[in-house]
């Protein structure tokens, strides 16, 4: 009974000392120079497509910032999905093209984007590029990615960030941080070790003969990471260029903050068992190495599950050190330190701007907003698609 026992000790540590390690490792890594793709001349023909549920109040100033990018040879697609509001009118009077699209059976931002690329295939661009609906789109960054996924002849992904808007309270740059350390600093190491990285979900550009391959309209709640290991699978992982910058903001309010957690934390964790693994198996059964690090990367649990996990880990393998041996408590303790010193080294390095010191003491309430995160409320609106609260228009977003 004790040798099963060890066993399980062992494979338990093993199991979150791993993600761990990687994540030192991506964090060293984002402190060497950024690898920065060359760009060719950008397609001579563009779609943009911008998936869209009752964001009628917001869609107008990503539209503008689009807008102001186009050429004549370039098409604005606005995907109406199941709306309720005024969006496609909007979109209209802003100059975009617009697809409605009413399935109440299928939501979700995957599905709006096949039935854009679906209705195109009559007529297809060269390049697509996703953006949200509530994001901001940088200066020059559209034909930039176009240009990057043309010279490569892979989609080109730009820098994510989430800002807190001025209104949030202090908890909001911990979160702030925490996107930090998902789409920058492990993005940044991830693309210096490997010359590849994640699809965010805003700010993608891809080659038609690629995207049109691909089958967005799963149903996942983090179509994202879905999305990044089908690209990988089809041999064309994402190529980071964040020269590109792409900018949204959190919502303000609680609710909506634990639900768009809910949803993607939970979502992450689904995804590393169900479609992680089974690509980390075929990447090492093709010695694809690209492919191998994403899967692992997708593998990596939100930082506070990561740190709750480790926690248990150490305290198990210190009640196990009479009969177990100090193996596994060594073991978990470097694997604590190496994860503490991530964080702090990010922090450091990408994250003080976000998190000021003087904030530092809003961790603890992050910490009991968790427990809503990973309670019942939580599990229940991570199982389906739902739109997050914002706190400027009484409704929702995606």
């Amino acid at each position: 009974m004790s040798t099963v026992f060890i066993i399980v000790l062992w494979g338990v540590v093993l199991a979150v000392s791993a993600p761990a390690v990687l994540l030192a490792i991506e964090t060293l890594a984002a402190f060497f120079p950024l690898r920065r793709p060359s760009a060719s001349a950008p397609p001579s023909s563009v779609a943009v497509i911008v998936p869209a549920h009752n964001e009628g109040r917001h869609i107008v100033a990503t539209l503008r910032d689009l807008r102001a990018q186009l050429r004549p040879t370039d098409r604005l697609i606005v995907v109406a999905d199941n709306c309720t509001d005024d969006t496609a009118a909007i979109a209209q009077q802003c100059g975009a093209e617009v697809f409605v699209r009413v399935a109440p059976d299928h939501r979700g931002k995957g599905y709006a984007l096949q039935y854009a690329i679906d209705r195109l295939r009559d007529a297809p661009p060269e390049c697509v590029v996703f953006f949200d609906a509530d994001c901001r789109v940088g200066e020059g960054a559209l034909h930039y990615l176009a240009g990057v996924a043309s010279a490569t002849g892979r989609p080109a992904q730009a820098l994510y960030i989430m800002n807190a808007p001025d209104d949030a309270g202090p908890g909001t740059g911990v979160s702030a941080f925490a996107w930090i350390m998902i789409n920058r600093v492990r993005m940044t190491g991830v693309s210096n070790l490997i010359d590849a990285t994640r699809f965010t979900g805003a700010g993608l550009a891809a080659p038609w003969a690629l995207i049109s391959r691909l089958d967005f309209g799963a149903g996942d709640i983090t179509e994202d990471l879905v999305m990044t290991l089908k690209m990988a699978l089809a041999g064309a992982p994402p190529v980071f260029a964040p020269d590109a910058r792409v900018i949204s903001f959190f919502p303000t309010a609680e609710d909506a903050n634990v639900t768009q957690r809910a949803r993607w934390e939970h979502g992450s964790l689904e995804i590393m068992a169900r479609r992680a693994a089974p690509a980390m198996l075929c990447g090492i059964f093709r010695a694809d190495v690209r492919l191998m690090l994403l899967a692992a990367d997708a593998m990596i649990p939100p930082l506070v599950a990561l740190g709750a996990g480790l926690s248990f880990a150490a305290l198990a393998s210190a009640l196990a050190l009479g009969f177990a041996g100090p193996g596994p408590l060594i073991a978990i303790l470097t694997s604590m330190a190496l994860f503490a010193l991530a964080l702090i080294a990010g922090w450091l390095r990408f994250g003080r701007a976000v998190l000021p010191p003087s904030q530092l003491w809003a961790l603890a309430p992050f910490m009991l907003q968790k427990l809503k995160v990973y309670g019942r409320r939580g599990r229940a609106s991570s199982k389906t698609w739902t739109r997050t609260k914002r706190g400027d228009d009484g409704g929702e977003t995606r």
